[in-house]
């Protein structure tokens, strides 16, 4: 049901788009005393709605932010990028500003605006690092981190604590755990409930599960082979999610149809013990929740990772970039320096859960007395890993999460997955190079 929502929800934002450029059209051209008007789309959160709601006060008559909405409900990530991406091709002079994920960054920096002339060394500089790095493309500053999420352990507390060594279990999770423990765990316990989701389906969420493997015990992985797949360490990443499925049955088949949402709700709706997922997930859904005293229960640690590797997170988020379309791109400027605010980033994390993608908010005395868990983000920060940058990386991905999935479904084997996502890889690589 909610794939039909999404496919519908596709084909309703580009007849939107559509009638926002006739409108824009009027707009700009009909009458140079008009308010300058804004289009920004994203997926708008409660923080985005009280953000977009202050800025237009303080600039009323001046400028004016109109939102088009990506619901969580409608759109998976890969159908936001189509529509995106097509919206652009042509003119695209129906968006101004557009949040992308950061993988996207080097796909769509052909659509948008250099914005070195914008934000000067010091505005740079009060940005985290690790959030800046997936902002550049041929050394050019093509984008700013609007927010930035990590892969996390969600786990159900209340129902852990009544286990057995229920708090001592607890205290392991919190401090990470080995992915051979946390089978030992699931074998151990032996319960009925989901012992641990994660989304499967053929899309990036599947692969930023893989990455947390892969990356787990070789973190330049993608530096060193590229992308052929055909080693030991990509084989035991693949291999595992396949083994979670149909070896060690942690997770039940119905990963393999799940999207980050899907996953989200099986997991309340079935009293699941623990899920991949995103620090936002306990926000996500406060408008539309599923159960608000399950969700009340959730809690969150680090990823799991291989013994013999590394404890690994993988980054999430979503960058700001101006379309090189746009005609109003100061004042798209201006409105993006305010969301990258000290204020506005607390009202991301406070509302939203996103993490703050300014220094200020771990090193301020304010921030660290007002918000004690910090502490733990800063931690985790420090695990956090991106996928490869490359132009074609999307395309790549959707390679890998086409075989992974099949191999996790059971229809081909784990070395058969591995070595058509490398050939297929290759064959786009070299037409890539060629063109």
């Amino acid at each position: 049901m909610i794939h039909i929502k999404q496919k519908w929800g596709s084909t309703l934002l580009v007849l939107l788009i559509i009638v926002y450029v006739a409108i824009s059209f009027v707009q700009n051209y009909g009458s140079s005393n008009e308010i300058t008007k804004i289009y920004f789309a994203d997926r708008f959160t409660f923080a985005h709605k009280l953000l977009i709601e202050k800025y237009n006060k303080l600039n009323e008559g001046k400028v004016k932010v109109i939102p088009i909405d990506f619901p969580n409900f409608d759109f998976s990530t890969n159908e936001r990028k189509e529509v995106l991406a097509r919206s652009l091709r042509g003119t695209g002079d129906g968006i101004d500003l557009l949040a992308v994920d950061l993988i996207w960054v080097q796909r769509f920096a052909k659509w948008c605006e250099p914005l070195g002339q914008y934000f000067s060394e010091d505005e740079k500089k009060r940005i985290l690092p690790c959030a800046l790095e997936s902002c550049y493309s041929n050394g050019k500053l093509v984008a700013v981190p609007l927010n930035l999420v990590q892969g996390v352990l969600y786990y159900r507390e209340d129902i852990i604590k009544k286990l057995k060594n229920g708090e001592e279990i607890i205290k392991k999770i919190k401090n990470s755990v080995t992915w051979e423990d946390f089978i030992k765990l699931n074998k151990k316990l032996n319960l009925n409930n989901p012992f641990y989701l994660f989304p499967a389906a053929d899309y990036e969420g599947l692969i930023c599960c893989y990455m947390e493997l892969i990356l787990s015990m070789k973190p330049n992985y993608f530096k060193e082979y590229g992308f052929n797949l055909k080693s030991p360490a990509a084989k035991k990443s693949l291999q595992l999610l396949v083994d979670l499925v149909n070896k060690y049955k942690i997770s039940p088949p119905e990963v393999t149809e799940f999207t980050e949402v899907t996953c989200y709700e099986y997991f309340i709706k079935n009293n699941g013990l623990f899920m991949f997922g995103w620090p936002t997930f306990d926000k996500d859904f406060k408008e539309t929740p599923f159960d608000i005293l399950k969700e009340s229960n959730l809690k969150k640690a680090p990823p799991q990772y291989f013994e013999k590797g590394v404890p690994t997170s993988v980054f999430g988020g979503w960058d700001l970039m101006i379309s090189k379309y746009s005609n109003k791109k100061k004042e798209v400027a201006d409105f993006v320096k305010f969301l990258l605010s000290d204020e506005s980033q607390e009202v991301f994390y406070k509302e939203s859960s996103y993490y703050p993608v300014v220094n200020k908010f771990y090193e301020s005395d304010y921030y660290t007395s007002m918000y004690p868990e910090i502490s733990e983000i800063k931690k985790m920060l420090k695990i956090g890993v991106h996928r490869p940058a490359d132009e074609e990386y999307t395309k790549y991905s959707k390679i890998m999460s086409y075989y992974f999935d099949l191999a996790i479904k059971n229809k081909i084997s784990v070395d058969e997955a591995l070595q058509k996502s490398t050939d297929a890889i290759q064959i786009e690589k070299k037409m890539f190079e060629e063109f």
